[in-house]
This record gives structure tokens, sequence and C-alpha cells, in this order.
């Protein structure tokens, strides 16, 4: 069984496996229309913004396999600015009957994210020590 910096590299892998070929689509291929599924507008500017975000999560998170304890406030900084996402984007659409204009691949990613990352945060230890 998986404890302490092993949970936290079960989530720098799920990022590294997630983001690789966002970051791939964000920077080479379509950019937001693939990764959101065209239901958020493309532009330059959230395409830079948003890619250079999750770029920095995968290269924290290919850190946080060497080193899981001092890259975890990645795993939270994820579970925060995600949550933000469902709560104030996602969430209102779905309430209102929108719900055709979620992208649902992207959204439930981050509903996992959302309610797993917690666990393997606290589970860790993590918060007991000293980073």
């Amino acid at each position: 069984m998986l404890t302490g910096a092993g949970l936290l590299r079960l989530a720098y892998v799920a990022n590294i496996l997630i983001l690789v070929p966002i970051c791939w689509n964000m920077f080479l291929g379509s950019g937001v229309a693939s990764v959101f599924e065209g239901k958020v507008a493309e532009s330059a500017g959230l395409r830079l913004l948003v890619g250079s975000l999750w770029l920095a999560i995968l290269v924290g998170s290919a850190a946080g396999l060497l080193a899981p304890r001092f890259f975890a406030p990645i795993v939270l900084i994820q579970i925060f600015y995600k949550a933000m996402w469902l709560l104030m984007f996602i969430m209102p659409l779905v309430i209102s009957g929108k719900s055709d204009q979620v992208p649902w691949g992207i959204s439930t990613t981050f509903i996992v994210i959302v309610a797993s990352y917690p666990f393997l945060f606290w589970f860790s230890g993590v918060w007991r020590s000293n980073l």
C-alpha cells in the first residue's frame, strides 16, 4: 500500500499522463479548441496563459517525482484553481440548463482531480511535516 510520498507521486504521475498531450495540443496543436472541445473561445492570450500554467504544473510534477513533499503545493494549487473553475464556470452552465456548452472531457478530469487529490494530499502526511 502506498503511503506518504508515494501518494503524492500518484498525483504527479497522473498530472504527467494528462498534461503531456494537453500541453502538446496547447502549443503545437489546435490549442484551446481541442482541449475545451470548441466550447471555450480560442484566443492566443488564453492559449498562452492556460498552456503556460499547465506546462508549469507538468514541469513541477516531473520534479515532484524526485522531491514529492517539496512540490506538494502544486497539488494544492490544482485543487483550488480547478475547484474554482468548476464552481464559477461549469456549475452555472449546468444549473441554467446549458449542459451542452460544458466541455465535459476536461470538466470530468477536473472533477476527478478535485475529488481525489485532497485525499492524496491529506493521507500523504505532507501537511504535518515541514516542506
